[in-house]
């Protein structure tokens, strides 16, 4: 009579069972390796619109230096700067809208006179790092309005001469961080080719209107 091998039965089920443990194992590394992926790219989604706040914060305070040169300066060359200097930011301005909107990225709406308005919505591991990097970005955002309506305040208290001088003086000084802040996104988003084309027109538009700022400025000193 033919012997019945038991062993083989144990020896199946143990394997089956180191088998199921790897593949258990496998299973979860994968998961976790997604949920870290996943993760990195809310905090990546996270870094882009604080950096797009950033673009439209610049925006909004020269459009706001502008306007107010507009309202309060009586020398012609200024004011047709001034001018330049509001519509260049708002065409700026209009373009970054347009570009975020294709990517479904909120911009903050700043007009120095409201609180931003902002927000966004949704869940899992890309929330978990988006939220996780966003943690305090309200309060940087509006430690960074309150400086620019702080140089807008000063600004208001001068008038004539002085306030022509300071008003040019202040867009020559924001013109180079302004540069320095562009050049920082198109190095870091150059492989999005749409958004590097826009960055390089501002970052253009931005040191043109430095260069004639600083230039304007020199008559102001004799």
């Amino acid at each position: 009579m033919a012997r019945r091998n038991r062993g083989g039965g144990v020896a199946a089920l143990a394997a089956a069972l180191v088998f199921g443990s790897m593949t258990g194992s496998a299973l979860a590394d994968e998961a976790k390796k997604d949920h870290k992926e996943q993760k990195r790219i809310g905090e990546a989604a996270a870094e882009k619109e604080l950096y797009v706040g950033k673009l439209a914060l610049f925006d909004a305070k020269q459009i706001a230096l502008g306007n107010l040169a507009l309202e309060k300066t009586q020398d012609a060359k200024v004011r047709t700067f001034a001018q330049k200097l509001v519509d260049d930011h708002k065409r700026h301005l209009s373009g970054l809208k347009a570009w975020a909107d294709s990517k479904q990225i909120e911009v903050a709406t700043i007009d120095l006179s409201r609180p931003p308005q902002s927000g966004t919505g949704g869940s899992g591991a890309m929330q978990e790092g988006y939220d996780k990097k966003m943690e305090g970005v309200d309060e940087r955002l509006n430690k960074a309005i309150t400086e620019a309506e702080k140089d807008l305040d000063k600004l208001r208290e001068k008038n004539g001469r002085e306030f022509d001088k300071d008003f040019l003086s202040r867009v020559a000084d924001d013109g180079k961080k302004g540069q320095d802040m562009v050049k920082d996104g198109m190095d870091k988003y150059r492989t999005d080719a749409a958004f590097s084309e826009l960055l390089r027109g501002t970052r253009e538009g931005i040191a043109s209107n430095e260069r004639q700022a600083k230039e304007m400025e020199k008559s102001f000193r004799r």
